[in-house]
Formats: C-alpha cells, structure tokens, sequence
C-alpha cells in the first residue's frame, strides 16, 4: 500500500484537512501532507500543518490517492502549476482523486473535469461548468475515480466513499493453509 497524498496551502478548510487526515489514518492508512513548499500553512480558522513534502518533490507514482481540502486553500494550490500537474499525473495514472467544497477549482486547473459528474461548494459551481463537468447537488458523487463533496457537513459521505473506492483497489491476501 502506498500512503495518500494530502495536499495544502494556506487558508485551507481546518475540517477539511483534519477529518481526512486521522480518519485514513484509523484506517491504517499512512498520510504525507504536500504543499506548494515545504513550510507551515495556517488554516481558515488559524490552525497550522506543515507540508513534509513540497510539491517539487512529490511524484504522483508514490501515492494511491490524492485528497484536496477546501476553504481558499485550491485557489493558492492552483497558481502553483506543479500541483495541477500532480493532480494531472495522479488521474492519468488512475488513481483516485478526492476534492471537497472549492477544492475541485484545482481539478479544473487540471483539466481532469471535462465530461465528468461533479459536486462541489455550489460558489464554484459555474467554475466546473465551465471546465466541462456536469453539476449535481449532492454530498457525495463518485465518477470513476473522481470522489467530490460540497462542504464539511459531507465529510462522513466523502470519506466513507474515498475508502471504499480504496479498498476495492487493494489487492486480497492470498490465504496461506498451515495444515
């Protein structure tokens, strides 16, 4: 198993950030949190995280999936080009990717929505419209290996999916008989 891919910047969605992050790892998932730079990131609400990795030394290869947090956090993310570019790979090389409230604003810089069914904070809704997604007003709408939310309040549908999209993608044990 290989960890999931958290990426940050400042102003991001504290709930946003911090659900994800301890529920994959109950899950027994390991977590590397990415930014722009490798530096502390204050939230929307003043919490900080510090980015372990910068985003020029992230390779999509290493991770089973990427999660993007809302608040203003994406609108930061997406002037970096490389985090677009990350994401970009990530689908390219099939692996799922996780948007909540604005954060699908970085899967339009990546032109990874066109033709896809999304959801997102409904502020932004014109904004993956116009990148070629369709719309719903849903919690949670899963299209292949997109997974997008629209707020907080979401967060249990937005995990319980981007997990279970996970575990379908993991490989059964074989069983070993000792008889």
């Amino acid at each position: 198993m290989q960890p999931i891919a958290l990426l940050v910047a400042e102003q991001y969605q504290d709930q946003e950030v911090w659900y994800p992050y301890y529920r994959l790892q109950e899950a027994g998932r390991r977590v590397v949190v990415i930014g722009p730079k490798r530096q502390t990131y204050p939230s929307k609400f003043g919490y900080p995280i510090t980015a372990e990795l910068a985003i020029a030394d992230a390779r999509a290869s290493d991770y089973d999936g990427v999660i993007i947090p809302g608040g203003f956090a994406p609108d930061f993310m997406r002037r970096e080009p490389l985090m677009a570019q990350f994401v970009r790979e990530a689908h390219a090389q099939g692996k799922l990717i996780a948007a909540i409230c604005h954060g699908p604003w970085l899967l339009c810089s990546a032109g990874i929505v066109r033709g896809k069914t999304v959801t997102c904070f409904v502020a932004i809704k014109d904004d993956v419209v116009n990148a070629g997604a369709t719309y719903v007003d849903r919690e949670v709408v899963r299209d292949g290996q997109l997974i997008t939310s629209r707020k907080p309040e979401d967060l249990p549908a937005f995990m319980t999916t981007f997990l279970s999209a996970l575990a379908e993608r993991q490989p059964v044990a074989s069983k070993v008989s000792y008889s």
